[in-house]
């Protein structure tokens, strides 16, 4: 992959569809021969480079001349374009056969196939997104959540970029003020300057402290809010993952303590992505395996961020689980098997009552009212902002800038040689999260994680 030094003579090609099958297919050229690539295997009544911008109709021909498809191509000239470079689409009907033509008659003119992320690297490299915006990308691809997706547009769009930089520029303003000092130490110098200094290195911490707040919520967005189902053995819990993730996930039979580990599906409602795990049962366990289950479920337990009682609402209460920590923590009870009648008194006392939720997993009755539920019962924080925060490069970087800014400030009066290098090492990690100083490495680790074709 091309170093951040090293300019891309090349012009690349991928497909930027997912591969299968699908009404669409898109290929596309970058590089200094897009174009005249472009025109060998697209034809059409007026020519690509006269048109820049707009969308043509046309007939998509093979290195030998026999037509593949039709469809349309639409030029972008560098370097106002994606790459910054002169870039050409394709759009053809989605079959793997007419994409995967498509790219060995490009490659047959000349073109090489694009690596992970090259087209994003590019624009990077062109100077069109600094390394936050080039991320960001990858993360509006992946976002799980509405909250997620506002957060990638914002920091693709600048947002994010914007904001790390003001933390610098004050960063460096603090240290024209210390080496000041330090220049002139001899001659009288206002001792409250030094106190100035203090006070906008706090503030600036603040700031970073700010970016750095919504970063373990995201993250835990990112990979779905853990809802966790839990109760007795043979209440329906396995039934029910199945019946909220409208697919088979879950093993479903009348023999107690089938599900001896724990399974999960993962779903999106509301713009939110919930992972829906499925237990073993809380029971006396017969065997050494079924025990280690249980073990397991408590331990989930700890880690969920809703649990979810399940009970066999056609029976009693069942009295082996009275007492259970599980149990007295339960956000959401579900009362299964409302399609065989209710005969479950819940108990009183603290923690109840609960928000409970009749249901039939079998039938699906009462499954919107639950989704309502598991949604409200989710522990989001309104104020909280979609900051952006979610890599963990950046709380990373973040987190060494906030240390150098806090050792600074401490060491302001005593060691103000000490307090220079440490605002220097801040600004460096700030230099670092925009991509302004980073190795090649670190560069090529970031671009793996894109799909060829971005």
């Amino acid at each position: 992959m091309t170093s951040p030094t090293e300019p891309a003579h090349s012009t690349i090609v991928a497909v930027a569809t997912p591969r299968g099958r699908g009404g669409l297919g898109v290929v596309r050229l970058s590089g200094p021969n897009a174009l005249s690539i472009a025109e060998r295997i697209f034809r059409s009544k007026k020519s690509l480079s006269g048109r820049p911008r707009c969308v043509q109709y046309g007939q998509f021909v093979g290195g030998d001349g026999k037509q593949i498809d039709a469809g349309l191509a639409w030029f972008m000239q560098g370097p106002s374009s994606y790459t910054g470079e002169d870039t050409v689409e394709l759009s053809c009907h989605g079959s793997e056969l007419v994409v995967e033509l498509l790219v060995e008659a490009a490659l047959q003119h000349g073109a090489v196939v694009a690596e992970r992320g090259e087209f994003t690297q590019r624009a990077f490299l062109n100077g069109r997104l600094d390394l936050l915006q080039a991320e960001a990308v990858l993360d509006v691809i992946q976002a799980g959540t509405r909250r997620d997706l506002a957060a990638a547009l914002g920091a693709a769009g600048g947002r994010l970029s914007d904001e790390i930089r003001r933390v610098r520029e004050a960063t460096l303003q603090c240290i024209v003020q210390v080496e000041a000092y330090l220049d002139f130490a001899d001659e009288d110098i206002e001792p409250q300057a030094i106190t100035i200094v203090r006070e906008d290195l706090s503030r600036i911490t603040d700031s970073v402290q700010q970016l750095r707040q919504g970063y373990e919520g995201a993250k835990r967005r990112r990979d779905g809010w853990m809802v966790l189902l839990v109760g007795p053995a043979n209440v329906g819990k396995s039934t029910l993952l199945n019946a909220l993730a409208h697919e088979e996930r879950a093993i479903v039979a009348a023999t107690p303590g089938t599900t001896r580990d724990w399974v999960d599906a993962r779903v999106v409602w509301g713009g939110e992505l919930l992972r829906i795990v499925d237990t073993a049962g809380l029971r006396p366990g017969s065997d050494k395996v079924e025990m280690e289950g249980v073990r397991r479920t408590q331990e989930l337990a700890t880690e969920a961020d809703v649990l979810v009682l399940v009970l066999d609402g056609a029976t009693p209460w069942p009295t082996q689980i009275s007492g259970s920590e599980i149990v007295s923590k339960a956000q959401v009870v579900v009362l299964n098997k409302q399609d065989l009648g209710l005969a479950t008194h819940l108990p009183e006392g603290p923690g109840w009552p609960k928000t409970v939720v009749p249901v039939s997993a079998k039938t699906s009755m009462g499954l919107g009212r639950l989704q309502e539920a598991l949604l409200e019962a989710l522990p989001r924080e309104s104020g909280e902002e979609a900051r952006g925060i979610f890599r963990e490069r950046h709380d990373a970087l973040l987190a060494a800038c906030e240390q150098a800014l806090k050792r600074a400030s401490g060491a302001l009066r005593a060691e103000p040689e000490k307090a220079a290098a440490d605002l220097w090492e801040a600004l460096r990690q700030t230099d670092e999260l925009l991509g302004e100083e980073i190795g090649d490495e670190v560069l090529d680790r970031i671009f793996q994680e894109f799909c060829i074709g971005k």
